[in-house]
């Protein structure tokens, strides 16, 4: 994309996104896109839980101690 550069560390891995800032109010969108995409990328080894899983321990998180059920 223009106005960006992926720099890469000595073990040829991406490490770095420089952005060119002139560009960077014209693509903002674009730019956001990629960088959800890198960050992606770097996180496509950790384990995920299924959406049932995550409601299930955010409600207990954000449950108040005096309530009963309740929904999200």
């Amino acid at each position: 994309m223009k106005g960006t550069t992926n720099l890469e560390d000595q073990a040829n891995k991406k490490r770095y996104l420089q952005i060119d800032i002139t560009e960077l109010d014209k693509r903002r969108e674009q730019i956001e896109d990629m960088m959800d995409g890198l960050v992606a990328e770097q996180r496509g080894g950790q384990p995920s839980i299924t959406l049932d899983a995550l409601e299930k321990k955010l409600r207990k998180r954000h449950r108040p101690a005096s309530a009963g059920q309740g929904k999200l």
